[in-house]
């Protein structure tokens, strides 16, 4: 009995547990960006004095108390060396306890820039390609820190157009594709340093890393600027919607994935629009057309009638 009910509870509240799984997610990955550029000097430090009181003595007494806690933490899984030489990296390339993981539009430029794909990068490709084919674009919702900035804009946003007149500009979604093509063709001519003006969440890293481990400002900084002004200015995460090109890919990719959205037809209502209407990325659950869902939930969250459950697709 009580598992019924937890389970009935689970189907009412699954949009609003999936929203808050996404924040806590997308937080986490930014904090592990930081924690990745600020780890960056503790190798440097490890490399150079190997020492906690060398350590004092360069560079002060509280980086030596950082010093110390990182070297504790990282001999928890071994040499501290070998150890983030096995972790590191941005959303372009990172790895984690030794996996790699590639973004697909870096192993594209790579490609086109190269004509060729080292075998790390194409190891790397395994998870995020295997992620989109079974969820989708879940990456989007549940892993791309740009998202979680989007996404509190979209609040915002919602907020303000309650004392403010803010346009609903829709464009064509092949802009997205034309992103793409200019990016490859830059890259080609100049190198692979256009995506961090093109790619919302490789200049959010690119910022994080400057900022943290240099202590400076990266010219990327006004990419992101940008990309938030406009999701607040011309539409509801208009930069997801129609302008990241990874998110156009993943969506193409994952257009067939085995976990998706599920409306109970005999339970919708004929005239409601609510579930097409929020969706963040212009998915439209009413009408079973869903290539670019990312899973977030929020079309759940308002559906009068809760006739949209997320689960394996069914045919």
């Amino acid at each position: 009995m009580n598992e019924l009910k937890s389970t009935s509870f689970f189907k009412r509240h699954q949009g609003r547990i999936l929203l808050v799984v996404s924040v806590i997610t997308r937080a986490t990955v930014l904090s592990l960006l930081c924690l990745f550029a600020i780890w960056t000097e503790y190798l440097n430090l490890k490399v150079a004095y190997n020492h906690p009181r060398l350590v004092e003595l360069s560079s002060g007494k509280m980086m030596r108390l950082f010093y110390e806690y990182s070297d504790r933490f990282f001999s928890m899984f071994g040499d501290p060396i070998e150890v983030m030489q096995t972790n590191g990296g941005m959303t372009w390339s990172i790895r984690i306890m030794g996996v790699p993981f590639t973004d697909p539009i870096a192993a594209l430029s790579l490609v086109v820039k190269n004509h060729e794909l080292p075998l790390g990068f194409m190891l790397g490709l395994i998870i995020p390609l295997g992620i989109a084919l079974v969820f989708g674009r879940l990456f989007c919702s549940y892993i791309c820190p740009a998202s979680l900035v989007f996404f509190t804009i979209s609040r915002l946003r919602r907020l303000l157009k309650r004392f403010f007149y803010l346009p609903e500009f829709n464009i064509n979604r092949g802009f997205a594709w034309g992103m793409l093509t200019g990016g490859l063709l830059i890259a080609l001519l100049y190198g692979h340093g256009v995506w961090t003006l093109l790619l919302p969440y490789f200049a959010i890293g690119q910022t994080i890393f400057h900022g943290i481990a240099f202590g400076a400002l990266s010219a990327s900084l006004g990419t992101v600027v940008i990309f938030a002004m406009i999701d607040l200015l011309l539409g509801h995460q208009f930069t997801c919607r129609y302008i990241c090109p990874t998110g156009r890919l993943l969506g193409v990719i994952g257009r067939k994935s085995l976990v998706s959205v599920n409306r109970n037809a005999s339970q919708c209502l004929d005239q409601c629009q609510m579930c097409n209407q929020i969706c963040p990325l212009q998915a439209m659950p009413k009408q079973d057309h869903l290539m670019d869902c990312s899973l977030c939930g929020e079309c759940l969250t308002i559906c009068p009638t809760n006739c949209l459950t997320i689960g394996l697709k069914r045919k």
